[in-house]
């Protein structure tokens, strides 16, 4: 793959790839090798057994009992790291006997991953769509707030994924629901990266109703409607990550959307000293 400031060396950065493969192989592993990621936030993939990393050995458990999705949400990553499961949610100093854990394998992982300024605790998110994706992902914010509700974990935190969920609907209800959906990340501390870094204006072309005020970013090529930028992925941040945010776009081009029908989001994060 070609391009521009996300090739190569990034000395200093942290470098976090949120990516919806759409489970392709050996094509769509090396493109995302390109980008020199240092973490990446996976869904719809299927895991060579070569890569470093959590996911779910049985692919994706939906509500309705389907066993015919092989792929899953997955955290890799080089660095070191561990799987996040001692979360607990504290409130007023009583720690309250919560588990974190994924009640549908596949659906999202959470690791610590060792890096220059600590433990990043992150979360590969995906909106499963065997509901109404804004009932599957509110059940996933559900289970993962402790992790935003544990001191020892809640400021340098990563969430992304493809949560399915956009608000360039033209039907009010949904509008409303999905929006419900991205409002309870800020409610939860979290930032959202793309649009803290989008540059100002309405997306071309967006099909939305918020007019000069639309902060959508194009994450999406829909084979049945290729022209309307669709956004459904997202990268959220606690704000002392996102404090840390020195770059943030989508990679939404006709050469990554010839390997999935989504584009990757390319994050990096600053690892020295804050000013």
């Amino acid at each position: 793959m070609s391009g521009d400031w996300w090739v190569g060396p990034h000395p200093g950065r942290l470098r976090v790839v949120v990516w919806n493969m759409a489970h392709k192989g050996s094509q769509a592993w090396a493109a995302l090798d390109d980008l020199d990621p240092d973490i990446c936030l996976l869904n719809e993939a299927v895991i060579p057994v070569s890569r470093k990393g959590l996911w779910s050995a049985t692919g994706t458990h939906g509500r309705d009992g389907s066993t015919n999705r092989p792929w899953c949400a997955a955290v890799t990553t080089e660095l070191p790291f561990s799987p996040i499961t001692d979360a607990r949610p504290e409130f007023h100093g009583s720690v309250r006997n919560v588990p974190l854990e994924c009640s549908r394998p596949g659906v999202w992982e959470a690791a610590s991953v060792t890096t220059q300024i600590g433990s990043v605790n992150t979360v590969a998110l995906y909106g499963l769509m065997d509901e109404l994706s804004d009932a599957s992902v509110h059940r996933s914010l559900s289970e993962i707030s402790p992790l935003m509700d544990d001191p020892r974990y809640r400021n340098l935190v990563i969430i992304g994924g493809d949560l399915n969920t956009g608000t360039q609907w033209q039907n009010r209800s949904l509008k409303r629901r999905d929006r419900g959906v991205l409002e309870r990340f800020e409610a939860l501390g979290l930032v959202d990266c793309l649009r803290l870094k989008r540059p100002k204006g309405r997306l071309a072309d967006c099909q939305c109703t918020d007019g000069e005020v639309c902060e959508h970013v194009r994450t999406r090529k829909d084979g049945g409607h290729p022209n309307v930028p669709y956004q459904t992925d997202y990268l959220f941040a606690s704000k002392k990550m996102a404090g840390r945010l020195v770059h943030c776009e989508t990679l939404a081009t006709d050469e990554w959307f010839a390997v999935s029908d989504h584009a990757p989001i390319v994050a990096d994060f600053e690892l020295g000293a804050l000013q």
